[in-house]
């Protein structure tokens, strides 16, 4: 006669209870799930079955634990950061959620004014589409949602700096007045106070032609006392590698409102738009005592002319790529170095700003020396005629190339941008790397 084992016999009847439940469980609405845990020689196997069909009985339902938890998962960001302080209006503001999407989002000032932005195509991040303003708080509220359809509150502030004062910047005339000018005319850009961070002025300034895109860059030329009062401005230049092409419309723009300048702020942007007309180039060769004028390619004027004395210090007239920056039918030349002081000349053109012009000398015309000496003290003189037809002819910005004199153009010289080669004004950016 064979003991029966207690152990056993009651894990085969947990087993056929359990056959039992799976059987009940074939005409159930929804698939079950059922544990078998057996322990030899325990006192008792354990079977985990779901509880009853009846909806009372239930416990918390998975979709329910599901939502719980992915609710709870979303995260929000923002950039700046919510609750940040004295945050710059150009910097990107963005809101995004993580484990979920954006349902609805609004941001808007303090006092209601709405902020127009977008969602990307994912819509888990939200970008305002505009700069922010001075001095203002920014609230931003909405509602992030999880796969399950689990929702999450988005809020949070962030206020912008509040500075005391800001500085003013402006283009130089007559770019500024979207005058035609010539090929070598530099944009020239000026910030009422010497500015710290150039390189992040840099950034805002953009430069666009009908054209297309044309090699050129911005130059920081040094910061001057313009006025004489001890205040210093900050100049960006901007010019092409080459001469602009002829008959070119170009745009400039400087996006500086908002723009940290490190120990100031921009305060508005600015627009430009002017057009670069034929083009003009005068070549002035010292020994040749001839002024050539190059008009659209091609030599339209050979005139007679006299250069400086390069005989005496002080006389020559430099060397280099002059540019038009004035013209007066009549001028007061004024050189108190040679004795002379407030005379006459007529059709007065201005290529540097240390006293060298292109005008008439009616001395040097009678005396029989144009096409024949240098004698003047640095301009360049012409015949009556001869000076009134250039005159006529030329346009701020023109390049006027002068050489064969011992004497450079330096950084004296207004304006001396084109004293450099292209890869040594490319030094002068603030974003070469």
């Amino acid at each position: 006669m064979r003991l029966r084992r207690p152990g056993r016999l009651r894990t085969l009847a947990a087993l056929m209870g359990a056959a039992a439940v799976l059987a009940a469980g074939c005409s159930a609405p929804e698939e079950v799930v059922v544990v078998i845990v057996t322990t030899p020689g325990a006192a008792q196997s354990q079977v985990t079955v779901p509880a009853s069909s009846e909806p009372s009985a239930q416990p918390t339902s998975p979709t329910t634990q599901s939502s719980l938890s992915l609710a709870k998962a979303i995260r929000i960001a923002s950039s700046p950061k919510f609750e940040s302080k004295d945050v710059g209006p150009k910097e990107p503001f963005t809101v995004t959620v993580f484990a979920g999407t954006i349902k609805d989002i609004a941001v808007a000032t303090s006092d209601g004014v709405p902020v127009e932005g977008g969602l990307d195509e994912k819509k888990v991040t939200w970008t305002a589409k505009e700069r922010l303003e001075y001095g203002t708080k920014y609230v931003v509220k909405g509602t992030a949602v999880a796969s399950d359809g689990s929702t999450k509150p988005i809020a949070g502030s962030i206020a912008t700096v509040n500075p005391s004062s800001t500085v003013r910047a402006s283009f130089q005339r007559p770019i500024a007045n979207g005058e035609t000018v010539g090929v070598a005319a530099p944009i020239i850009l000026t910030f009422f106070e010497s500015i710290q961070d150039k390189a992040e002025a840099q950034r805002a300034l953009k430069v666009t032609t009908d054209k297309g895109e044309i090699a050129g860059s911005w130059g920081w030329l040094q910061d001057e006392d313009v006025q004489g009062n001890g205040q210093k401005y900050s100049f960006a230049h901007f010019r092409p590698k080459d001469y602009w092409p002829a008959n070119t419309n170009v745009h400039v723009e400087a996006n500086l409102r908002g723009v940290d300048y490190g120990n100031a702020w921009g305060r508005e942007d600015i627009a430009a738009d002017f057009k670069v007309g034929r083009s003009q180039v005068v070549k002035a060769e010292i020994s040749s005592k001839r002024l050539i004028v190059i008009r659209d390619g091609s030599v339209v004027e050979n005139y007679p002319v006299s250069y400086g004395k390069e005989a005496e210090p002080g006389r020559n007239t430099v060397s280099g790529v002059h540019v038009v920056t004035e013209k007066y039918p009549e001028f007061k030349m004024c050189n108190p170095e040679f004795g002379y002081c407030n005379i006459p000349e007529k059709w007065a053109v201005r290529i540097n700003n240390n006293g060298e012009f292109i005008h008439h000398n009616a001395e040097v015309e009678k005396a029989g020396l144009l096409g024949v000496a240098n004698v003047s003290h640095g301009c360049i003189n012409m015949g009556g005629a001869d000076a009134q037809e250039y005159y006529r002819s030329a346009l701020y910005g023109d390049p006027v190339e002068v050489t064969g004199t011992g004497v450079p153009m330096t950084e004296a010289d207004a304006i001396y941008d084109w004293k450099y080669s292209w890869a040594d004004w490319k030094k002068l950016s603030r974003l070469n790397s």
